[in-house]
């Protein structure tokens, strides 16, 4: 029972730390220091970019550790940072 115990603690330990993605949407006017200073405040917050978006919504898909959400989301090119919930998960970057 003990042995369950520790298994299901570290399962659940697991999944609040996974990365999840998430779509961050920037103010405008974005330029490319916009996404240098992103694709840097990610990757110094333990995440990834995974996809730029540089058409009609100027922002990057991110995958996160969950808790670093609000540390980036207080950014000053953030217009918006929220769940991807596209299921798409293919890294393109």
């Amino acid at each position: 029972m003990l042995r369950i115990t520790i298994l299901l603690f570290l399962f659940l330990a697991l999944v609040q730390a996974a990365e999840l993605s998430y779509i961050m949407a920037f103010k405008p006017p974005v330029t490319d220091k916009t996404f240098k200073q992103a694709r840097a405040d990610v990757e110094a917050a333990g995440g990834k970019v995974t996809y730029e978006f540089k058409s009609a919504l100027k922002g990057i898909l991110v995958q996160l550790p969950s808790q670093k959400i609000n540390t980036l989301s207080t950014k000053s090119y953030v217009d918006f940072l929220e769940p991807d919930k596209s299921g798409n998960k293919k890294s393109v970057c």
